[in-house]
């Protein structure tokens, strides 16, 4: 069979960065991609089981081969060693494959890339964006990020920023690529060539890494630069002042006749984007809204029969054994009988269906805090598996209204029951939400409840937030919609890394237009926005109070209202992911900086928010120690599973000191009390 591939994966140094990064890796997306570009004839990752126990099942039900390698001392990673030879003996002893793929972000790899590229073999590097040495990019043939390979791109289109350096480097090399056809007197150009020869001449270059599921959809989105033509159903490419023969058989490509769904419609260059802040994208459509939704909750990654038989079997272990299990065995042991009987479906798939009910709050934890390690059991209000399954999917109907959409009954049961014609279940569902309370109708339109159309105006971690919206003067000119909200925000995204005061400002003023449209019922003004909105100018007030005017202390709320907003299993977490690492970084630094120990200041540069911590809970300044403590109690009230993650980095860390392990049973202990 030709282009067998075989996949060799650091798996150490990409479960490291995952947790670090508050990211949850899978596998299975990461396979799904390198199956589409052929058979995968060797799959092989590379760790210590021991620490990575919890990933076993999804790499096995992968049929990847799992490579032992045993940690000799704190720090020291012996995987790349066994994995750069097991991949040359492959090279050596089977000729017939051809495409090496090396998963890691350690520049380590780069002499084991040359070397199988003096083989002949093609080689496709991934890894993370910001660990990756530029040293193993280059070595490589291909290279692509693993966060395009994970689906966790940032949406380019939705909030349009600054052309980035990548988005630069590659629109350049797009130009170069095609002036090095010009020489040859090859344009218009096949694109597909085209790209081979911008692979040439940067292996790092992928559109996947902006966002982009096809090469010809990022041709689409810098039509600035170039034209595009058509020929016996290929595409062919040229600079955009080509003149084309007379004679030439080529015809103008017609995005919008050739269009295959939203990613194919042609978007302004992010150039003209930059020039233009107060030109807004076409708003997608209010399906296109209602998928977005989906995906956030992960929904999409599991099929409609698959998730009802699975919440059926939930509610059937829970009736009849009610809290004689925790979580975590439940799952493990439905995963154990699905294999029995022949079917795939990870712990990692059951977790997501799982998540559904959760948070609905379909399960009683007998007063104790939710976690996978506490025995479970249904909520007593939940009396069939009916009223389960409808308590679970409600909670997709439950994240619409929240962003402020309008409800259309025959599209969301559409994507969520894959039939237009059960809008009676869907109205199930918003009659179920709102008999428990969880959203409100009035005049004509759900929303959530609370004392005003923004329900979330009394929270006390948003009682500063939303005083200074309240008190923010707005110049007269300026109109109160949700279209300028969305310009100024642009706006405070240019000016965040130059000046925090501004963009702050900008930030302000945007989350008060944004309300004003909400409150005014203005269409397309969503509450998932306005929290946007208010999270960005949290992070940037914070930066501004501690790193400019040095106020530590009143800088504290902006981090914590930040913390608060951003939680996990929130659209939010995976929007602002980014932002979260330097943000606790920032939090905990800052109790030094607070007390003047400028000193013994840890490095933001080289430090993870989990070594700051254990730092200063370890410190022999029992002062500092103290107020580590309190900042830790607070983020613990406001955002429990953000605590909980970085206990867990603490017990994977590569250090083995029992400081860790003593560190992360501290903040269990402030998250039980």
């Amino acid at each position: 069979m030709s282009n067998q591939i075989a996949v060799f994966i650091d798996f150490e140094n990409i479960a490291l960065w995952a947790e670090q990064e508050f990211l949850d890796f899978e596998l299975t997306p990461l396979m799904e991609y390198l199956q589409s570009r052929g058979p995968l004839v060797i799959k092989r990752v590379y760790g210590d089981w021991s620490r990575f126990s919890h990933y076993r099942e999804e790499l096995m039900n992968n049929s990847v081969d799992l490579i032992q390698i045993y940690s000799v001392r704190a720090g020291k990673n012996r995987a790349d060693i066994r994995m750069a030879l097991d991949a040359l003996e492959t090279a050596i002893t089977r000729s017939q494959i051809q495409t090496f793929v090396i998963v890691s972000g350690d520049s380590d790899f780069g002499p084991l890339v040359s070397k199988l590229r003096e083989y002949s073999r093609y080689t496709l590097g991934i890894g993370p964006r910001d660990v990756t040495h530029p040293l193993l990019i280059k070595a490589c043939d291909e290279f692509i990020y693993l966060e395009s390979v994970l689906g966790d791109v940032h949406d380019l289109h939705t909030l349009q920023a600054p052309a980035s350096p990548d988005d630069e480097t590659a629109r350049s090399l797009l130009s170069k690529a095609l002036a090095v056809h010009a020489q040859r007197a090859e344009l218009p150009v096949l694109a597909a060539k085209l790209k081979q020869t911008m692979l040439l001449m940067d292996s790092a270059f992928n559109e996947a890494n902006f966002g982009y599921s096809q090469f010809k959809n990022w041709l689409e989105y810098n039509a600035d630069l170039i034209s595009l033509f058509i020929k016996d159903m290929q595409l062919y490419v040229a600079p955009k002042d080509f003149t084309l023969p007379n004679d030439a058989d080529l015809h103008p490509w017609d995005a919008s006749a050739h269009g295959n769904g939203q990613d194919s419609v042609p978007r302004r260059p992010i150039a003209a984007a930059v020039q233009s802040l107060d030109l807004t994208p076409t708003p997608p459509t209010l399906r296109n809204q209602y998928k977005q939704i989906f995906n956030r909750l992960k929904m999409t990654s599991v099929d409609f029969s698959t998730r009802r038989d699975v919440l059926r079997d939930i509610y059937r272990e829970l009736s009849e054994n009610p809290g004689g299990r925790t979580t975590d065995d439940l799952l493990e042991e439905l995963c154990l009988r699905y294999e029995d009987q022949g079917m795939i479906r990870s712990k990692t798939t059951l977790r997501q269906i799982w998540q559904m009910g959760f948070r609905q709050r379909a399960f009683d934890y007998n007063g104790q805090i939710a976690s996978v390690h506490v025995p479970v059991r249904l909520a007593e209000e939940i009396d069939s598996e009916a009223a389960f399954v409808q308590r679970a999917e409600s909670g997709f109907v439950y994240a619409v209204i929240n962003a402020g959409l309008e409800i259309d009954r025959a599209e969301l049961a559409a994507i969520l029951l894959n039939d237009r014609e059960q809008e009676d279940y869907i109205q199930s569902l918003l009659d179920d939400l709102e008999k428990r309370g969880q959203i409100l109708y009035a005049e004509g339109r759900y929303s959530l409840p609370g004392h005003s159309t923004v329900p979330f105006v009394d929270e006390p971690a948003l009682e500063l937030l939303c005083y200074d919206i309240e008190n923010v003067q707005v110049p007269d000119n300026l109109p109160r919609t949700a279209e300028k909200a969305r310009s100024l925000a642009k706006t405070a995204m240019l000016q965040r890394s130059q000046d925090f005061a501004a963009s702050a400002r900008s930030y302000l003023l945007a989350c008060r237009l944004q309300w004003d449209a909400i409150e005014l019922g203005e269409p397309g003004a969503g509450l998932e926005d306005l929290r946007w909105y208010m999270a960005s100018y949290a992070s940037v007030k914070a930066g501004e109070l501690s790193q400019i005017h040095r106020d530590y202390a009143n800088s504290r709320p902006y981090y914590l209202a930040f913390f608060y907003l951003v939680q996990e299993d929130d659209p939010l977490w995976s929007r602002m992911r980014g932002l979260i690492n330097p943000m606790l970084s920032y939090y905990w630094v800052n109790a030094w900086r607070e007390l003047g120990l400028t000193a013994a200041n840890p490095s933001l540069n080289t430090t993870t928010p989990a070594e700051i911590a254990i730092n200063a809970a370890t410190h022999e300044n029992q002062e500092l120690c103290k107020l580590w403590f309190t900042m830790t109690q607070r983020l613990a009230e406001v955002n429990p599973g953000l605590l909980r993650r970085v206990a867990n980095q603490m017990r994977l860390s590569r250090n083995e000191s029992p400081v860790y392990g003593q560190v992360a049973d501290s903040i269990d202990q402030m998250l039980m009390a």
